[in-house]
């Protein structure tokens, strides 16, 4: 396992940042007190010797935006950049980081500074430096938050990029195993039978066979395509299946109000495909589907027959749940007794 490099550690980070944020400090306080940026190198000496409370301040605010970021992360993962959280974050960090600065403060004061002879000057300077270090703080917590945004812009992306590779796969699987030399086997294996005993009926096999592998081809590359188009491409591919399985398919489609609605391309094609491969069926039990629409969801239901060694998802089938997951929607499959109910989200048109 590669090693992380020790300056990506946070820690490291933090050190070498507090260091560079105090060297910062100094050369503003050096400014308050003589009026100018300069300052002769025993002033690093006499700083870090008795201006300790303000370097350790400036750790403990790192640490504390840190961990307050961390926090929130994890309290609002589900809507990370959120009005609610941004408020909560902001009042919580500025009211813990200013007890913290005001306890520093007063070590300061009351340890570190010496009495001068224009006490309203000196009221002055340390009314500065507290404005100095609220700035820090704001300037800090806002650097801190638009890497954090930034970063999950980032991941964001990677993720959609990673959605789409998969939509490409899927894609490209699901016109493979329609074209694979099996399933053409299957098709002309039935088409042949049909040539002898119903010639009308195997010049309607060829054309649904053709309007399949059309369909297949055209709409691989759309993510959404009308529910009508995936309705008529189903009653293409279900009189194919007729013509192998018989009577041992039974499916009903209901009437179905399709204008507004979309779906994943092949959602009906890998549904069934998943539903065939998984269940038994015979002439004296035959395999019984059911589709309908209820309340923006195509219902699926069918007859409860697994089969004895069966794979419970196809790769296609887990895909299209990822892909209806990336779209805050998801494909329920429950058991209700000798039925199985499928129920697929429907996308507005």
């Amino acid at each position: 396992m590669r090693k992380r490099a020790f300056y990506t550690n946070i820690h490291f980070l933090f050190v070498t940042g507090g260091l560079l944020l105090n060297f910062l400090l100094m050369v503003m306080y050096s400014y308050i007190n003589n009026g100018h940026a300069f300052f002769p190198l025993y002033a690093f000496r006499d700083f870090y010797s008795q201006g300790w409370p303000i370097m350790l301040q400036t750790f403990v605010v790192l640490y504390l935006l840190y961990y307050s970021i961390r926090y929130f992360n994890k309290k609002y993962q589900h809507n990370p950049n959120g009005f609610e959280r941004f408020l909560r974050e902001i009042l919580f960090v500025l009211l813990i980081g200013f007890c913290i600065m005001e306890f520093f403060r007063w070590i300061f004061i009351t340890y570190m500074v010496y009495p001068e002879d224009d006490m309203n000057f000196l009221q002055r300077k340390l009314k500065m430096i507290l404005t100095i270090d609220i700035t820090f703080l704001i300037v800090v917590y806002a650097f801190m938050t638009s890497f954090r945004i930034f970063r999950y812009l980032q991941l964001q992306n990677i993720e959609v990029a990673r959605w789409q590779r998969q939509y490409t796969q899927s894609q490209f699987e699901a016109v493979k195993n329609q074209l694979n030399p099996h399933f053409l086997f299957n098709s002309l294996n039935a088409l042949s039978s049909l040539v002898y005993v119903d010639a009308d009926l195997a010049e309607q096999f060829i054309e649904k066979l053709s309007r399949s592998y059309r369909y297949l081809l055209e709409q691989r590359d759309k993510q959404t395509v009308p529910l009508e188009q995936e309705l008529a491409f189903l009653q293409s591919f279900l009189f194919l299946t007729e013509q192998r399985f018989g009577k041992k398919l039974q499916v009903q489609v209901a009437n179905m109000e399709t204008d507004r609605y979309t779906v994943p391309p092949h959602t009906l094609l890998i549904v069934m495909e998943q539903v065939l491969q998984n269940n038994t069926m015979s002439a004296a039990r035959p395999l019984r589907m059911a589709l309908s629409q209820e309340e923006g969801t195509l219902q699926i239901r069918y007859s409860n027959q697994p089969k004895a060694a069966t794979e419970e998802q196809s790769p296609q089938f887990r895909y299209l749940q990822e892909q209806f997951h990336f779209l805050n929607k998801e494909i329920s499959v429950a058991t209700e007794g000798q039925v199985v109910r499928m129920t697929i989200p429907l996308l507005p048109a």
